[in-house]
């Protein structure tokens, strides 16, 4: 079950980053990373599912993300809008995954949030579940971790 979780999100990845954003995806192995900041959203479904996606992204990432998305140069950039693209990067993957994991449930998705990597703890956006999936990828040179949580209603806290 959980390899085809990480299938899933993975092909879910791919499918927002190269078409919302144009950055292609090199998968990596996990890797000790600095990252600069978090995106995050968590879900409940309408049946007995709940969870979150987290996004940890470097510097570099979240500029070729907006920059790409929204046709500006990196001068142009401002934080603002680089939270704006982080959280709509949560939002397309958690969407277009959960579409994708199963199309007869309906799952509400609350608001995304984003914190610089140095608040994102005390913001509790972190996920660090021993279960939860990682996936990780570079473009450019630039990392991206997706980690996300899992929760059946009738379990205390399970990550896929």
């Amino acid at each position: 079950m959980k390899e085809n979780i990480r299938e899933i999100l993975t092909r879910a990845i791919f499918e927002v980053f190269e078409k919302m954003f144009f950055v292609f995806l090199e998968p990596v192995e996990t890797a000790r990373v600095q990252y600069d900041s978090v995106s995050f959203i968590d879900f409940t479904g309408r049946t007995s599912r709940s969870g979150a996606f987290c996004l940890k992204m470097s510097r570099g990432f979240t500029e070729l993300m907006t920059q790409n998305m929204l046709s500006c140069e990196t001068l142009e950039i401002t934080e603002q809008m680089i939270e704006d693209c982080s959280k709509e990067a949560a939002n397309m993957i958690a969407g277009n995954f959960l579409r994708k994991l199963d199309e007869r449930d309906v799952f509400n998705l609350n608001l995304p949030k984003y914190a610089r990597m140095d608040q994102a703890a005390d913001h509790g956006l972190i996920l660090s579940g021993e279960d939860d999936v990682v996936v990780s990828f570079e473009s450019e040179n630039e990392p991206l971790q997706v980690r996300l949580a899992w929760q059946e209603a009738t379990e205390e806290r399970v990550s896929v």
